[in-house]
């Protein structure tokens, strides 16, 4: 079979996911092709030689963009099979099915997407023999055995993200994982929805592999995709370590959970040890009230005991927000401001977390809440999210605004002092003081600020 794997959005990275894919395909004799619409145009010639097309769909914007795709191309070749695979994927297996997508595969994606191919070669029977017309929907989470990604066909490193460091030139990034899923159950993400307190473990021998063509590709900086790089402590510093013998050049980031932070101080110490440069966490708020309400696990103060344990450990902590939420009120968010300035944190956020709002897709934990359930309306299918309304409505305005700063600022390249000081100007109802340089405000020399990636993410 000709197949056809898109990439709509990876974080800037170079997608492990259709890498992975393309692997497991041509192990099986297939013809494989790629595409990463977030660095390539829509490429008609392909679309057309193709019989099947995979579209990875690992998070919200993937999805929105995924689904676009879907439809521009079943309006080129009707015929086309269309599956969509991915974490995203499962949780909306109604909407996709009920629209361009002919398969929906979620969890563990590579053995069944495989398993559908070869299905549509044997004329509609699936190798358990159940006809592919039966078994659309298939999600997964058995254990599998991976194969070394292909990269070869996406393009180039160069075409990605690139990690800035203070007074360097910019590095190539790669990126892989070695866990996919997630033993915690936090309310607003995804993850739980679909795993379920489920860790699934790429093998060593695959990750370190990858890691090879990846420093063949020139890749000078590891970029670990897990959603939780200590969920499994043991086995992630194990592949490190090997990574770091054998390539003591590499830098590397990682995310965890603040709670993780705390439980593992000399994991981190020896993390730094062997390169890693910052670590990912998903603070959200620093509001104790609403982080019980998303089952986050920790409190205000641990945030601080966090920062103290990774800045023993010479790593940058880089906080990912969800300042917007049905709990979020004016003066929190402004606590929120507060707490990122006092704790010199203004240049380790990327703007666009100030702007975050809460997405609920089908699925979500948090539906099943009273102080949800009571602001909620329908399923959007412009937004692929169920929408809802702050009881407040100046939260939704703040949060429009702050929209509208973050973006006017990373599309001007504006230093992110000069960001913050608008943002904390509007929430606070005042005029940014022209007067003030905020730059001076900052008291971070450029030295000391943490390294970033050259395009900001999203969820």
């Amino acid at each position: 079979m000709n197949v056809l794997l898109i990439s709509c959005y990876d974080l800037g990275h170079q997608p492990f996911a259709v890498a992975s894919a393309s692997a497991h395909l041509l192990e099986r004799g297939h013809h494989v092709e790629c595409l990463d619409l977030a660095v390539q145009d829509f490429d008609e010639k392909k679309i057309l030689g193709a019989d099947v097309v995979g579209i990875s769909i690992p998070m919200h914007t993937a999805l929105c963009l995924g689904v676009k795709a879907g439809e521009r191309i079943r309006a080129l070749k009707q015929e086309v099979q269309i599956c969509y695979f991915g974490l995203y994927a499962s949780l909306n297996e109604k909407f996709l099915l009920s629209g361009v997508g002919d398969a929906v595969i979620g969890g563990e994606f590579e053995g069944p997407l495989v398993h559908y191919v070869d299905g549509l070669r044997k004329k509609g029977v699936s190798p358990s023999g159940v006809s592919v017309e039966q078994n659309l929907v298939m999600p997964n989470l058995a254990r599998q055995e991976f194969v070394t990604p292909v990269r070869s066909l996406l393009p180039p490193l160069e075409s990605y993200s690139k990690l800035i460091m203070p007074d360097q030139d910019r590095k190539l990034v790669g990126s892989t994982q070695t866990t996919r899923g997630c033993a915690h159950r936090c309310k607003h993400c995804p993850i739980p929805s679909v795993y379920e307190g489920r860790l699934r473990v790429v093998q060593e021998q695959v990750v370190l592999a990858d890691i090879d063509n990846l420093v063949a590709m020139g890749a000078e900086h590891i970029s670990f995709g897990d959603p939780d790089f200590l969920n499994g402590v043991k086995y992630s510093l194990r592949v490190v370590r090997a990574m770091n013998k054998k390539y003591a050049h590499l830098s590397f980031d990682i995310t965890a959970k603040v709670e993780h932070l705390l439980e593992y101080p000399d994991v981190l110490c020896e993390l730094g040890e062997l390169g890693c440069l910052f670590v990912v966490s998903a603070v959200e708020t620093v509001d104790d009230r609403i982080l019980k309400y998303l089952d986050k696990g920790h409190t205000q103060k641990d945030v601080i005991v966090a920062l103290h344990n990774t800045k023993k450990a010479g790593i940058y902590l880089k906080p990912s927000l969800l300042p917007f939420t049905p709990w979020t009120t004016v003066s929190g968010y402004l606590d929120l401001l507060d707490f990122i300035e006092e704790q010199g944190l203004v240049y380790h956020v990327d703007p666009v977390h100030y702007s975050i709002r809460l997405l609920l897709p089908p699925g979500s934990k948090l539906l099943k809440l009273p102080g949800v359930s009571a602001v909620v309306g329908g399923f959007s299918e412009d937004d692929l999210v169920h929408q809802w309304a702050h009881p407040d409505a100046r939260v939704d305005e703040l949060q429009k605004q702050v929209a509208l700063i973050v973006e006017s600022g990373c599309e001007n390249e504006e230093d992110l002092a000069v960001t913050f000081a608008k943002i904390k100007a509007v929430a606070s109802g005042s005029e940014v003081d022209l007067g003030v340089d905020p730059l001076q405000n900052s008291k971070v020399p450029v030295e000391l600020r943490p390294p970033n990636f050259s395009e900001s993410w999203f969820c």
